[in-house]
């Protein structure tokens, strides 16, 4: 078998390191008749290789061509649309990120150390500068995606502008920090892109850090435990629910009844009811507290008081659809309670018993029920109750009407 030479070896290694920099020229090439962002991406599909190669991988020219050529594709772009000309503004938000991500690639490869020692980083500068000079554009980038729904990308630009303001990695270049309630709004655009995005855990991150704050948008705390619901967080459920209480207080009586269920759900029914007690002593003709306490009782296992609360409830709360269907589920239960006392009855007595006391009551329960779906058509337990009700009272037309609905 032939041997190769040494001189050989390095001649191949020469033709190899030739071939990464021919391509890298050709990128540029491509690069520079680019246009639009379809052109771009595929200048980025010549360039792509260098990524990975350990000849081009490290040298921060590979990532500062794309840098520029995105920023400079976006300007031109931009001039079009000052002239009146159509742009599609989504691809000019494709080019921001891809800038942002092209940027830092470029600062986390750009140190040269030369014979003499002296550290240079040849790229730096000029790759900050644009970037910080594109630094308010993403807020534009943050509105074509959110108006295209491209939630993935919106929060990209989210994220691009809470991050490059005070940036140390852009050195002098990086711009002022905006107001915190600049900040603040664009983190809570970040947040919610994030969660239409599915990114659940970085949603609830960015809640975190915006909640702890002190953020003023009471509708944040919404957004953000119904992100700590999906992810089924109870610790978060809890620690955001008592953040909106501690600052708006009962205005919204949601934010309470969420710090109350979250103590139900841990079986810390002591705190649940002194907040209600005190709640309630505070503003007693407020239905939703009544609702909360039925709840409250009801898991303590004292249903005759949760009636009586799920009734203060719906009566202080008529066109509330929970008080309706909680006072309706209610009924329903008291029903079985006195259904099962009657135990020991003959046939004779238990028949004038139903007829006269338990038929009643099935028909008081259906009409909250039917109330409660009437109020809000979302919810559907009620209408499996009311097929039980009107199967029992044998009202066929209406046992026929509600199994319809649920189809």
């Amino acid at each position: 078998m032939k041997k190769l030479s040494v001189l050989a070896f390095g001649l191949l290694a020469a033709g190899s390191l030739s071939a990464q920099t021919a391509l890298v020229k050709d990128a540029e090439k491509a690069f520079k008749a680019a246009d639009s962002y379809p052109a771009f991406s595929e200048a980025v599909t010549v360039i792509t290789p260098a990524f990975t190669n350990p000849e081009t991988a490290k040298d921060s020219r590979v990532y500062a061509v794309p840098a520029e050529n995105a920023f400079r594709i976006y300007d031109a772009m931009y001039a079009r649309k000052t002239l009146g000309q159509q742009v599609d503004e989504v691809q000019m938000g494709q080019l921001l990120n891809d800038g942002y991500k092209y940027t830092f690639l470029t600062l986390d490869t750009d140190t040269i150390v030369d014979a003499k020692g002296k550290v240079k980083t040849p790229n730096s500068k000029k790759v900050s500068e644009k970037l910080a000079g594109h630094f308010n554009d993403y807020v534009d980038a943050f509105n074509a995606f959110w108006g295209a729904q491209q939630w993935e990308p919106a929060y990209e630009a989210a994220t691009a502008y809470v991050t490059i303001p005070g940036n140390a990695r852009l050195g002098k270049a990086a711009p002022a920090v905006p107001a915190d309630s600049i900040i603040g709004q664009m983190q809570y655009y970040r947040a919610l892109a994030a969660w239409q995005a599915q990114k659940l855990d970085v949603a609830a991150q960015v809640f975190d850090e915006l909640l702890a704050k002190g953020y003023s948008d009471p509708a944040a705390y919404d957004y953000a435990y119904s992100v700590a619901y999906s992810l089924q967080d109870e610790p978060r459920k809890l620690a955001y629910s008592q953040a909106a209480l501690d600052k708006f207080g009962t205005s919204n009586p949601a934010f309470l009844q969420r710090v109350v269920n979250c103590y139900i759900d841990q079986k810390k029914f002591d705190e649940a009811e002194n907040m209600l007690s005190t709640a309630i002593a505070a503003e007693p003709s407020n239905g939703a507290y009544y609702l909360s306490l039925g709840v409250l009782q009801e898991n303590q296992e004292k249903p005759e008081e949760s009636l009586a609360s799920f009734k203060k409830s719906v009566e202080l709360a008529p066109e509330n659809p929970f008080a309706n269907y909680y006072y309706g589920r209610a009924l329903l239960q008291n029903y079985d309670r006195l259904d099962q006392a009657a135990g020991s009855m003959s046939q004779a007595e238990y028949n004038k018993y139903a007829f006269e006391t338990l038929r009643p009551i099935l028909t008081e329960a259906a009409g909250y029920l039917e109330k409660a779906y009437q109020l809000d058509n979302n919810l559907t337990d009620p209408l499996r109750y009311l097929k039980n009700i009107y199967y029992v009272l044998n009202d066929g037309e209406n046992l026929k009407r509600v199994e319809n609905l649920l189809l």
